[in-house]
């Protein structure tokens, strides 16, 4: 998926982070904040209205106000609403909906990156329907499923894949930037998503690989990597999910090993965690 064919760049677009900004898990409203490259975020949607976003993330690349409401956000001219959240087991919380149902009533497209897929909320489908308008849910595998097949092993480009230790801990991010680097750099790279946040910002490739049957997720992430050598690609960034070590998404990062077969590995770890993202009760303990 590629978001590009869905938005114009520089659609102006609202970031819904009610209830998580300031904490890890408004991961998709940083990522979009710092590194957005299709949509232009113009506001985000949160309680902290008035305050400076960099308070709760820093550095950005927008700096754009915290305001209350649909609104609000409608009258700054954004045409989408982003949900910038995410739950353990991706689901939509209740004091969410009024959001995404006045967005819709006033001709917002909705993009959502749960595991829920809204477009599928009946409420929300019948009223977009409506109103004219998209709900774009990007955590949803390719139509055409396939095991992994060994083109892998014929590329040319070099791929550098970006692992960590735990969920949380700045894989995205970190691919990203050196992304961005390379680019600057005047180097034919280019940079594969595999979670919700890389496809929203713009990634050249991406497939949301925890909602790929598990037998898929290697051959998902070979289509992938092959695709962005044909066109021409010379080095690919691959972002990593959770870790082999985490004991409810280790099945999605080996999937991405597998299927990407990198050249170079870049590890994220948090050196001051404790214990496994969402399973504190498990001890810690990385194997750098």
């Amino acid at each position: 998926m590629r978001i590009k064919d869905f938005f114009k760049e520089g659609t102006p677009t609202a970031i819904l982070a009610i209830g998580q900004l300031g904490t890890i898990h408004a991961k998709t409203t940083y990522g979009l904040l710092r590194h957005s490259r299709i949509l232009k975020p113009i506001c985000v949607i949160a309680e902290q209205v008035g305050e400076d976003l960099e308070k709760f993330v820093k550095p950005i690349r927008y700096k754009v106000p915290i305001v209350k409401d649909i609104d609000a956000a409608f009258s700054m001219g954004a045409d989408v609403l982003t949900l910038g959240i995410s739950n353990p087991g991706g689901f939509l919380d209740e004091k969410l909906k009024p959001y995404i149902r006045e967005a819709i009533e006033k001709g917002m497209d909705i993009l959502s990156g749960l595991h829920v897929r809204i477009s599928q909320i009946e409420e929300f489908k019948e009223l977009a329907d409506k109103r004219g308008v998209r709900i774009i849910d990007v955590r949803i595998p390719p139509k055409e499923l396939k095991v992994l097949r060994g083109d892998l092993y014929k590329r040319k480009a070099k791929v550098i894949c970006v692992l960590g230790t735990d969920c949380v801990v700045g894989k995205r991010t970190t691919a990203v930037q050196l992304w961005e680097r390379a680019l600057e750099r005047g180097l034919k790279a280019g940079f594969i998503a595999t979670g919700q946040t890389g496809i929203m910002i713009g990634a050249d490739e991406g497939t949301v690989l925890d909602a790929v049957p598990s037998d898929f997720v290697s051959g998902v992430m070979e289509d992938m990597v092959v695709k962005l050598d044909r066109e021409g690609k010379e080095y690919i960034f691959v972002e990593g999910q959770g870790s082999l070590l985490h004991p409810a998404y280790g099945q999605v990062a080996l999937g991405i090993i597998h299927g990407s077969k990198p050249d170079f590995i870049v590890m994220a770890h948090d050196p001051d965690r404790k214990g496994f993202d969402s399973f504190p009760c498990i001890p810690f303990q990385p194997c750098l």
